[in-house]
């Protein structure tokens, strides 16, 4: 799965809209429109696009619910040769209906921290809309920030084949978590939300091109709600 780290990140925090963008407009610039409907073959790059899979046609009404890179993939997952997204629900085939997972309020920031071997990792996130996350991730010691990473992660489509599961080592309990993930040229984090009984916890992923304080999965403490 997913990765950890990067760097740069901005001072305030706060509810990001996101909009239309290039990536976007291009895959969706062969859709045939109707009404307030877009029914999208979702493009990619010919030098991405996966052998052999069929891009699914995606019918939506509006663009900025859901992020550019989740349609994308969505397109190419072979889930489904028609999939529709309605608000908070993605139906397949017109028969098959499933709820995006929402594990966190939106428009508001939530604080995940965990120590270990004398590094502070902090994870403010914030949910965009139904397949976006805001982070901002700190790696401290003591009272330096040593690394930092500051962007958008998006929904893997792959929740609606199956959960995921991660195990927290202080309780035993194994608890179901939705992936987010960012990819820039240098890295690869990866958020993954899960609530255990009630409590929210999360574990991330790095991992860089310099292999500077990238963080295995394995690896990871467990991040609870500040």
């Amino acid at each position: 799965m997913g990765a950890l780290l990067l760097t740069a990140c901005g001072g305030d925090f706060g509810r990001t809209p996101q909009h239309s963008t290039p990536a976007l407009d291009s895959l969706l610039a062969d859709s045939s429109l109707m009404g307030e409907d877009a029914v999208a073959p979702a493009k990619q790059a010919k030098d991405t696009v996966p052998a052999n899979v069929k891009p699914a046609k995606i019918k939506m009404p509006s663009d900025l619910d859901y992020s550019p890179d989740f349609l994308q993939k969505l397109t190419y997952a072979n889930l489904a040769q028609n999939i529709e997204l309605a608000d908070s629900f993605i139906i397949l085939e017109q028969t098959d209906t499933l709820v995006f997972p929402m594990p966190l309020p939106k428009g508001e920031w939530t604080n995940f921290v965990a120590s270990k071997g004398g590094y502070l990792y902090s994870l403010d996130v914030s949910r965009v809309n139904y397949t976006t996350l805001d982070f901002n991730f700190e790696l401290r010691k003591g009272r330096q920030t040593v690394d930092q990473l500051r962007g958008k992660a998006s929904l893997n489509p792959g929740f609606v084949l199956a959960a995921e599961t991660d195990e927290d080592p202080q309780t035993g309990n194994e608890y179901v978590s939705t992936v987010y993930e960012f990819e820039s040229p240098d890295c690869v984090f990866n958020i993954r939300l899960g609530d255990d009984e009630g409590v929210r916890k999360v574990k991330i992923y790095k991992s860089c091109k310099t292999g500077k304080y990238n963080i295995e999965l394995e690896n990871c403490p467990i991040l609870l709600e500040k």
